[in-house]
Order: C-alpha cells, then sequence, then structure tokens
C-alpha cells in the first residue's frame, strides 16, 4: 500500500481518525468493529439475491417457484415453505416422532443453504482473501478488541484468525471464539467474533448456529426480541463502544432499530459507517451531503465515503505506531488533539450536556471540591473568601490546563473555560487586570512558560427565568437577573476579546430545545464543523495588559 491512500484518508477525515485511534488505545478498548454482507461479498460471497438464485437451483428446489420482484426475504421463505412441505409429505411415521422431522428439515436446509452460501469459495483461505484485501488490516485490531459484530453467515474472520496465529498461539488457542447467542459475557475478553444473524461455517460440522436469521420469520422474531429488550447484545455494544460499521447497508431492519433506539437514547453517543465507493468512482457533493447528514440525524452514524484501499488504509491509521502516526499529521499541518470547552452560565446545562458524551475524553468543571462559599451570592461573601475563592479557582483552571497541554491525542470536551472567571468579576478595568496576571501567575509559576491552551469554545446560553429554576433546585444562591448579567459577560468575554470576531467560538441557543436536542446540536459542532481553536491566551494577555477589559469600560 503506498502513502497516497493513507494520505488522502487522513486529509478528508482526520479528526475522526483520531478518534477511533483514541478509542482503541483506551485500556480497556473502547473500538467497535461490525461487518456486514459487503465484506463478504468483496471475497466472492453471494449477496442475498444471489444466494437465494442459488439455493433455488439446488436440486431440492426443482420445481419452486420464486418471485420476479427480487425481494430476497418474500422469496427464501417461499422456498424454505417449499422444501418442508415436500419433506413432510415424504417422510415417515418414524420422522414424526420426537420432533425428528423438524430436526430434520432444519439440518438439511442449513445444508441447501451451505452449499448455496460456499459455492465456489476456496477451501484455502489465502486464496479467499488475497494479501491486499482490507479484511486482513483489521485483523490486528479484531485481536486486540473485546469483540467483533459480523452480520455475515460466513466464517471467513475466524479462518483468518486461525492462519494468521503466531507458532506460540497455536499452542494454546485456535484464536478466537464464535458467539452466536446472548452468552457473550461468559467468553473470554478478547476476540470474540458474534453471528447476530446465526452462524455458517466452511466446515459445517464445526457446530453452526441453531438458527439462521435468513426468514422472514427469523427477522420478525429477532425485531421483537429487540422491541422487548433481549436483544441487549448489540445495545449494550452500541452504547458501550465507538463501533465502525463495514460493509453494511442499513437495511437490516433489526440493525436500524437499535441504531434508533441508541440514537435516541444517547444523543451523545456516535459511531462510524463507510459508504463504499467502486474504485474510480466518486460521489457529487450535495449527494454525499444528504447522506451524511441523514445518517447522522437518523442513526447518529458519522459517514466515511471510502474506495476498498481506503478502507484498508483507514486500518492501517488506526493500528499505526504513534511516533509515525504523529510526524504524518505534523507532514500535513493536521491536528492530533480536538479539545472543546463548553461554557456557559450557572445552570445553563453544561454539565447534563456533557454527561451525554460517553465516547469522549470529558474533564469535569472542577477537579477537586469546589468550596462551600462559591455557591453563595459572591455581594453576601466577605472579600477575605472571595479572594481565596479567586486563588483556589486560578489553581484549578492552572490545573486543567496543564492536564490539557500534555493529555493523549484525541477528542476531549472540557466543563467550563479559563476566562469564564471575568464573568464572575467587578466590572471595573483594575479588578478584570488582576484576574487575568492571577490566572497567568498560576498557570506559569516560577521559571516555567506555560501558555493557556487553545480550544473551540462552545457557549452555550438560555433563557435566564429557566436557568434560575434551575439553580433553585441545585443550591445555588442566584436569580434570573445575576444569571442574565453571566451570560452577557460571557459573550463579552469570548465574542469581542482579542479583533472581536469571537474566532474559535460557537454559540448555541437552548431555549426550548430538550436536553436531547442540545446534546445533538454540540455533537453536530464537535463532529461536522470545522475544527479553530479559539487564541485564549492571546485574549489572557489582552486582559492581563489591560488591552481589553469588562464592558462600558475605556481603555
Amino acid at each position: 500500500m503506498t502513502n497516497s491512500a493513507k494520505e488522502t484518508v487522513i486529509k478528508k477525515y482526520c479528526k475522526y481518525v483520531v478518534h477511533m485511534r483514541q478509542q482503541y488505545h483506551y485500556d480497556p478498548k473502547r473500538l467497535g468493529l461490525v461487518f456486514g454482507a459487503g465484506t463478504s461479498k468483496g471475497l466472492g460471497f453471494p449477496n442475498w439475491n444471489e444466494l437465494v438464485d442459488r439455493i433455488s437451483s439446488s436440486p431440492e428446489m426443482s420445481n419452486a417457484i420464486i418471485s420476479d420482484k427480487k425481494d430476497p426475504i418474500k422469496n427464501a421463505q417461499k422456498l424454505f415453505q417449499y422444501y418442508k412441505n415436500n419433506f413432510m409429505e415424504k417422510c415417515s411415521a418414524e420422522d414424526m416422532q420426537y420432533n425428528r422431522a423438524e430436526m430434520k428439515i432444519r439440518g438439511n436446509w442449513q445444508k441447501i443453504v451451505h452449499q448455496a452460501l460456499y459455492e465456489n469459495i476456496p477451501s484455502e483461505i489465502e486464496k479467499t482473501v488475497g494479501e491486499q484485501h482490507y479484511l486482513r488490516s483489521f485483523l490486528p485490531i479484531i485481536r486486540e478488541i473485546p469483540m467483533t459484530i459480523n452480520y455475515n453467515f460466513d466464517d471467513t474472520i475466524q479462518r483468518l484468525l486461525a492462519q494468521t496465529r503466531t507458532e506460540s498461539e497455536k499452542e494454546k488457542t485456535r484464536g478466537y471464539t464464535t458467539v452466536w447467542n446472548s452468552n457473550v459475557y461468559m467468553y473470554p475478553k478478547n476476540r470474540v467474533i458474534y453471528h447476530p444473524n446465526g452462524f455458517l461455517p466452511y466446515n459445517i460440522h464445526e457446530h453452526p448456529s441453531e438458527q439462521l436469521v435468513f426468514l422472514e420469520d427469523s427477522f420478525a422474531d429477532q425485531l421483537i426480541d429487540s422491541l422487548n429488550g433481549n436483544y441487549h447484545v448489540l445495545s449494550n455494544y452500541f452504547s458501550q463502544n465507538t463501533c465502525l460499521f463495514i460493509g453494511l447497508s442499513l437495511s437490516d431492519p433489526t440493525l436500524k432499530h437499535n441504531l434508533r433506539v441508541n440514537a435516541m437514547h444517547l444523543p451523545g453517543q456516535f459511531h462510524y459507517y463507510i459508504h463504499y465507493l467502486n474504485d474510480g468512482t466518486s460521489m457529487a457533493s450535495d449527494e454525499e451531503f444528504s447522506i451524511k447528514d441523514s445518517n447522522f440525524e437518523v442513526y447518529n452514524l458519522i459517514t466515511l465515503f471510502l474506495h476498498e484501499d481506503e478502507i484498508r488504509a483507514l486500518a492501517e491509521l488506526i493500528t499505526m505506531d504513534d511516533l509515525e502516526f504523529k510526524e504524518l499529521l505534523e507532514n500535513e499541518g493536521l491536528h492530533e488533539n480536538y479539545k472543546y470547552y463548553l461554557v456557559g452560565s450557572v445552570a445553563v446545562g453544561k454539565t447534563t450536556a456533557l454527561s451525554n458524551f460517553r465516547s469522549l475524553a470529558t474533564q469535569d468543571e472542577w477537579l477537586e471540591t469546589m468550596p462551600e462559599d462559591m455557591a453563595k451570592d459572591p455581594s453576601k461573601v466577605d472579600d477575605d473568601n472571595i479572594n481565596l475563592i479567586d486563588k483556589w479557582i486560578a489553581d484549578q483552571v492552572a490545573k486543567k490546563n496543564y492536564r490539557l497541554l500534555n493529555c493523549s491525542p484525541g477528542i476531549h470536551i472540557i466543563d467550563r473555560a479559563p476566562l469564564d472567571a471575568f464573568a464572575f468579576t467587578p466590572l471595573t478595568k483594575d479588578a478584570w487586570i488582576d484576574k487575568a496576571r492571577l490566572l497567568k501567575s498560576a498557570i506559569s509559576p516560577g521559571r516555567a512558560n506555560r501558555k493557556l491552551c487553545s480550544a473551540h469554545v462552545i457557549l452555550l446560553t438560555g433563557d435566564p427565568f429557566v436557568m434560575a429554576s434551575r439553580a433553585i433546585a441545585n443550591q445555588r444562591d442566584t436569580d434570573s437577573q445575576k444569571l442574565k448579567k453571566q451570560q452577557d459577560l460571557l459573550l463579552h468575554t469570548y465574542t469581542k476579546a482579542g479583533d472581536g470576531s469571537g474566532e474559535g467560538v460557537t454559540i448555541l441557543d437552548t431555549k426550548n430545545k430538550t436536553k436531547s436536542q442540545v446534546a445533538k446540536e454540540i455533537a453536530r459542532i464537535i463532529y461536522l464543523d470545522k475544527y479553530i481553536p479559539a487564541p485564549l491566551n492571546d485574549w489572557l494577555e489582552n486582559f492581563a495588559s489591560g488591552a481589553f477589559g469588562p464592558p462600558n469600560i475605556t481603555v
């Protein structure tokens, strides 16, 4: 593989690759893989229509008639019923005892589907999966993550894992565990391959699943199980991991249902979906935008439009050595960290919004328990305690800033930004200068030369009357007038500093929006908008020098 495919992917999807690497490097790992029919199709396996056509051509189906409408689920159901009826007409009295007929029908149907599925598939796995196929590039990830979801029946991934074991591994393990029921938690922590639609291995004697979710009634039963909460494995997997969907068309009703339910219940939990592009083809920008926006809104999916060599490049970028990856980003002038401050007045909903983003690295408002007097109206706190609070806040800002300057690569979302302190500072030029210098001395003490970490600022605004009601419930001593003042000061601080452009600041009005809607809009800013970090250190310097101050102050 040349570097051109990697460079193409990293230029277009840098933020997403960085996030997937972040999830992959967690312990335990939080990156999930979900494979669909497109993966097997590229290896010579039939798609649904082709599989049904092959089944209909088998000797057992000589007189079966299927629809010309190319509805593979309905056609498969017709073929199964045809075979079942034929068998029942010819079975013996002995077969009718102890449910033997049903067991024979199930076993023979598996053989028919197996023959159609593996027709023309070589027995040697290296012939089935060439060295350049992207599936091989995902093997290092599959080996390291706890579980991989495979919606296909075939055992290609398992055979690849077995073939590529080291000599030492061959003495101890087959290299994987296959599961198709909900008892996944009984199995080892890594290399579990879960087949929600059933499993039909190349060697049919290697314990295939009792059922293949291939027929219309099987899909219906599966969907009912999902609606009843019995399909908890997939739901839990999607809620606990950032998943990469490969080779899926979003036509599986159960998959769509699970994704939609997770999107509704976890509005800040997003996954990545590869929209496959044939080699040499591209997609019009308006069509690409339509697909991307629809998947984002309905299923919480971030869509990546990739050719086959770019899919392989993505896998290699995820597992690339840290220094090599950092060098690649530097060569392209790209970020390895995406940091977002969540800003807003008391009770605007920052902490609630932050709690929705379990797949991002989050940092709380404070690293330590805040002083009791901070919950009080500042006018009711004496000067000595105000000074102690200011010093405590400066120390907290410094500690959070140091962590951000040295954080691992990824997407980070932080409750409160350092310049929030000016919304709680008296409206005099001298007071703002003193506050700025206090923050600077805490951020860079002694001989240190640390600066305030740049980050994109998401500023939440809301209705002061609604926020005042929330504040009362949260034991905060304030009112709507004071909250409006805080909000106005935050807007002044983050949109008027520097050249007044508000560079790197996005204002999000939360009025009349549900918690889920607010989380979804924050997600859109983080995942879909261009990352522009605000020059917070430059603004702090302006405050410290007196070049910028509180509103209605002449400098």
